[in-house]
């Protein structure tokens, strides 16, 4: 390797380790040169800053000149695809117990159920706490059960000795007798239920079964019980899934928001079947924007009968019903997004960038229209974009 080679390589390494460790020179329009930012000023939109040749050259930033382009006419947005709320269940056991078969075994992941399906069922066990707080329960309600009869006696007995002396005392008083009669009776009913289904629940303890079945049609996609195992109602033991009708997530910019309301029908997209679309339906517009994003929840209905799609799914969504328009543009990849906002990087001069503002309008998926923000012939970085913003401290 030749010394002049050296010298340019280790001239650009300082430069990159200078860009990236120590703030950024500032500079302003046609200027090569300027002061030093203060160490916690941060660097703001529309203000230049200067990046050597060298170290442009070992970030691998290449530029782009923004042109008018014929676009296909639709907002392009982010999205995942999610279950419909309706087609989408999850069974848990009611009471703390041991895992069961159902018909000898229990189903596995993959299986298909129907709604009403028993899957397996839990038998009810108490840990000795529960078990010593039953038998506490018991006895007191015992208690209360005597009390209640002893008092019903009592009150009948009353009522039983002023009869006989009906003309001698008030007909008030023997009214009062037969109410408290009354009273007594309801009580000892109300405490003889009670102790009944306490006594019950202590003959039954660990015998007591319930069944867990399916809500919904569709395919078992977790299957946790095992026979024999203890399990408790925090956790769920099956998720059942209908994956015929799904829906598609986006989020939508509260700018963009008209348009996604306009929309009667959408694209979406997925890099697991390159080249492929899907067919989805406006379901459901958000009516609330994100504070931290800006952006606004949008549900697409699909079609998934065929089963390509699966939850959890990142796709991308083209809403409006497509055709050509000519607008000024720029590759998706110079579009940087921070907190709701849109920004380009534009080369001013050989050593100078400025990070601009930008307000875009639709999307074919590879170009981004711009309406307000660029000219037409200025350059926009399209590679190295990351590490312009790491340099000039963007997150």
């Amino acid at each position: 390797m030749s010394g002049s080679a050296v010298s340019l390589t280790a001239r650009g390494m300082l430069s990159l380790t200078l860009l990236l460790t120590s703030p950024l020179v500032l500079a302003h329009a046609g200027e090569q040169h300027g002061k030093p930012a203060a160490a916690q000023q941060p660097i703001v939109a529309g203000t230049a800053f200067t990046v050597p040749k060298e170290t442009q050259f070992l970030l691998e930033v290449r530029t782009q000149r923004a042109a008018v382009r014929s676009l296909e006419s639709r907002l392009v947005t982010p999205g995942k695809v999610v279950p419909r709320t309706d087609r989408f269940a999850q069974v848990s056991a009611p009471v703390s117990g041991r895992v069961l078969a159902a018909n000898g075994t229990v189903p596995l992941v993959g299986q298909r159920v129907k709604r009403g399906e028993v899957l397996a069922l839990v038998q009810q066990s108490l840990s000795t706490s529960e078990s010593t707080g039953l038998s506490t329960s018991h006895f007191q309600a015992e208690a209360e059960a005597v009390r209640a009869q002893a008092a019903l006696e009592q009150a009948r007995r009353d009522l039983t000795r002023l009869e006989s002396l009906q003309g001698v005392v008030a007909e008030k008083e023997v009214q009062q007798a037969r109410l408290a009669v009354n009273t007594a009776e309801q009580e000892w009913s109300r405490a003889k239920s009670a102790r009944d289904v306490l006594a019950g629940a202590r003959q039954g303890q660990g015998t007591a079964r319930f069944l867990l079945v399916s809500p919904i049609d569709g395919v078992l996609v977790e299957a946790r019980a095992s026979v024999g195992e203890q399990v408790d109602p925090s956790r769920a033991l099956f998720a059942v899934l209908d994956s015929s009708v799904l829906w598609v997530e986006a989020r939508v910019f509260e700018g963009d928001v008209s348009r996604a309301e306009g929309t009667t029908g959408a694209l979406v997209t997925t890099p697991a079947y390159a080249g492929q679309h899907f067919p989805a339906r406006p379901y459901h517009v958000g009516q609330m924007v994100d504070e931290s994003t800006r952006s606004v929840r949008v549900l697409f209905e699909v079609d998934n009968r065929d089963g390509r799609l699966r939850p959890g799914m990142f796709v991308d969504v083209a809403l409006g019903e497509g055709g050509q328009k000519d607008a000024l543009a720029v590759p998706k990849d110079a579009v940087v997004e921070e907190e709701g906002r849109t920004f380009v990087f534009v080369h001013t001069a050989p050593e100078a960038f400025e990070l601009r503002p930008v307000v875009l309008g639709g999307s074919d998926g590879a170009w981004r229209a711009v309406l307000k923000g660029l000219q037409a012939g200025e350059r926009v970085v399209v590679t190295g974009v990351a590490a312009l913003r790491l340099a000039r401290g963007g997150r």
